[in-house]
Order: C-alpha cells, then sequence, then structure tokens
C-alpha cells in the first residue's frame, strides 16, 4: 500500500478544530478546493453515509465514511469513486490537541494501490494527493482560524470563517 501524508498545526483549542472538520459534508467550510459536498443516497446496505464532493477543478469524488468518533476527534472514510487511478482508497483525520499549548495538530493520512497499469505512478500519486489535496485543505483549515487583520489572501477561502 502506498501512503499520502500530511499535518498542519493550528492556533485553536481541539474541540473548536473539531467542531469545524466533525461533519462529513463540512469540507466546502474549510478546504480551498472544494466547492461542494452533498449526501448521496446509499443504493444498498452500507455503513456510513456518502458524499459527493465537487473540487474547484470539476472533478467529482464519491466517498463513504467508515468511522466517526466524536470522542478521538477522528474520521475515516473511503474513496469510491474519483479520477485518480487509485484502488482500496482509505484516509483518516484525526484532531490532537498540544496540552502545553492550547493549540491543535491536525492530520490528514490515506492508504490506497494503484489503479492495475498505473503501478509505475504511485509516487507521484502520493504526492499529488498530499500537495493538492490534503495540504492546502489543512492550510485553509488553519486559515480560518486566524484572526481577520493577520489573515492574508487564500485563493478560494473568500468569506469563509
Amino acid at each position: 500500500m502506498i501512503e499520502a501524508y500530511a499535518s498542519q498545526l493550528i492556533q485553536a483549542p481541539a474541540d473548536v478544530v473539531w467542531d469545524r472538520v466533525a461533519g462529513f459534508d463540512s469540507l466546502p467550510r474549510w478546504h480551498p478546493g472544494i466547492i461542494s459536498s452533498e449526501r448521496v443516497a446509499r443504493p444498498g446496505p452500507g455503513a456510513g453515509p456518502l458524499r459527493r464532493l465537487t473540487l474547484r477543478d470539476g472533478a467529482v469524488y464519491l466517498e463513504a465514511r467508515l468511522e466517526h468518533d466524536a470522542h478521538a476527534r477522528c474520521y475515516a472514510y473511503a474513496m469510491l469513486e474519483g479520477p485518480l487511478p487509485v484502488r482500496d482508497f482509505r484516509a483518516k483525520l484525526r484532531v490532537t490537541p498540544v496540552t502545553s499549548t492550547g493549540q491543535t495538530f491536525v492530520e490528514w493520512h490515506a492508504t490506497f494501490a494503484p489503479a492495475p497499469g498505473h503501478e509505475a505512478e504511485a509516487g507521484m500519486l502520493s504526492q499529488r494527493i498530499r500537495d493538492d489535496f490534503f495540504a492546502p485543505g489543512l492550510t485553509g483549515l488553519a486559515h480560518t482560524f486566524l484572526p481577520p487583520r493577520t489573515r492574508t489572501s487564500t485563493p478560494g477561502m473568500e468569506g469563509r470563517h
């Protein structure tokens, strides 16, 4: 399995950060690359809800929530459909308090396998998921907690708090 990982230190208490990210449909509130997240009816039996994400570039992903643990401040999901040539994609977003400072450490981790015929692209896919999706999302999340006077322009984040 291939891995992608990004993390961010956020200047807010963990419970406040968790409140911002805990909703499975909350990504458009803080991720600058996501323009919409809509619930989708599950066609048959299954564990958690489905969401359809639409990105700024027009890409559409269908994801299923696998786990939601408010006490541990984390949720996991699987990508069921999308334009990336991957299979068995599982990701987890975790919010952890930094007890010595009152800040929050947020990490986003995924494991996946390249789709058949794309094995040589494994490293590029990991980097793309980290650099084009996870890292900008965590930066966008951190940006939503900055005081208004210190905010700098983040593309796609106008009017999101």
